[in-house]
């Protein structure tokens, strides 16, 4: 039988059969008490050894394994161990998400501001040309010195961008007409143009109505968008066209997106994206190991560990509670050691 001394909480295991009569008596080895033991009856002794063999039961049914199919009272469950997404699979997903989110927002804005400010730029440009050469061939056009106003059409075709400088009388006859590249055309316009100089359906698909002084369109020309801006000529009646290629200032943009500069700005941002994926994974996922692996080993019966905070704040804050809890469970056991 157990018994405690009611001062110092020293325990002694008493062999009740050596007791004789009813009771004994003897002194506490540590603080001096004098302990008075009574010899249980023997109905007594059923009913503790009965209680002792319940307790027995119930502690051996609390620490059996659970089977795979149920968890039971007082069992560890690990079916979650393992399973879910690392830290670093949160930080990479976070990455991506946040490179595709950029990179939607420039393409939608690119989408959206860049074409009209391509096409304001565009029609710019085609006024100011197209002004240009019907200022320039006002006074041939009085002289009617045809000869040199073809010559001023040619040089305005050969501008950089003009796909077409074009002169027409107040009856809509081409006086002077001028491609800058005819290769740059479909074959059937090319021969077209050969055979029949140059075509009237170009300065008919943008002309002038209701007393119109200049008129902006963009048109189709033998497989080319062509951005054609058409002024009226005051004294004679006619009009002056100018065509420029839409197709090349798009390119320039490509030209200028796709450019080495910008490929490296955008593998540079990729870079310094993965360098900093890097920093915190390890910032983070190393101390959480450490941490986890201390755990593993305080419920292995480790006691005496130090954990040592790391990390970020939180981090440290959770290694600190884990000390916290470490020192607690330690003091507790050493107490219940002493009884």
């Amino acid at each position: 039988m157990l018994v405690i001394c009611e001062d110092c909480a020293k325990k002694y295991n008493i062999d009740e059969m050596k007791i004789k009569g009813e009771s004994a008596r003897f002194a506490c080895r540590e603080c001096g008490h004098i302990i008075i033991v009574k010899k249980p009856s023997k109905s007594a002794t059923v009913k503790e050894n009965k209680v002792d063999a319940e307790e027995t039961s119930a502690l051996e049914q609390e620490t059996k394994p659970s089977s795979p199919s149920r968890v039971g009272a007082g069992s560890i469950s690990t079916a979650g161990a393992g399973k879910g997404l690392p830290i670093s699979g949160y930080l990479l997903l976070t990455l991506v998400t946040g490179f595709l989110v950029i990179s939607g927002t420039f393409s939608y804005l690119y989408l959206k501001y860049i074409p009209q400010i391509i096409n304001e730029q565009i029609e710019l440009r085609t006024i100011a040309i197209s002004k240009s050469f019907a200022g320039v061939i006002q006074k041939p056009l009085l002289v009617r010195n045809y000869l040199q106003v073809n010559k001023e059409a040619q040089r305005t075709s050969g501008l950089p961008g003009v796909a077409y400088a074009a002169v027409t009388n107040k009856r809509g006859i081409i006086i002077a007409g001028f491609f800058s590249d005819l290769t740059r055309f479909d074959r059937h316009f090319v021969t077209e143009v050969k055979k029949k100089g140059f075509p009237k359906t170009v300065v008919t698909a943008n002309t002038l109505s209701g007393g119109m002084k200049e008129k902006s369109a963009e048109i189709s020309v033998g497989g080319q968008k062509i951005f054609d801006h058409v002024i009226a000529l005051p004294n004679n009646g006619g009009e002056v066209h100018v065509g420029v290629y839409v197709s090349e200032i798009d390119q320039a943009i490509r030209n200028v997106l796709l450019s080495p500069l910008t490929l490296s700005l955008v593998g540079g941002v990729l870079f310094i994206g993965f360098i900093i994926f890097l920093l915190l994974t390890r910032a983070i996922t190393k101390p959480t190991r450490q941490l986890t692996d201390m755990a593993n080993r305080i419920s292995l019966g480790e006691m005496d560990l130090t954990i040592t905070p790391r990390g970020p704040r939180e981090m440290r804050e959770l290694a600190i509670a884990f000390e916290r809890m470490r020192y607690s469970v330690k003091a507790a056991m050493d107490r219940l050691k002493k009884y």
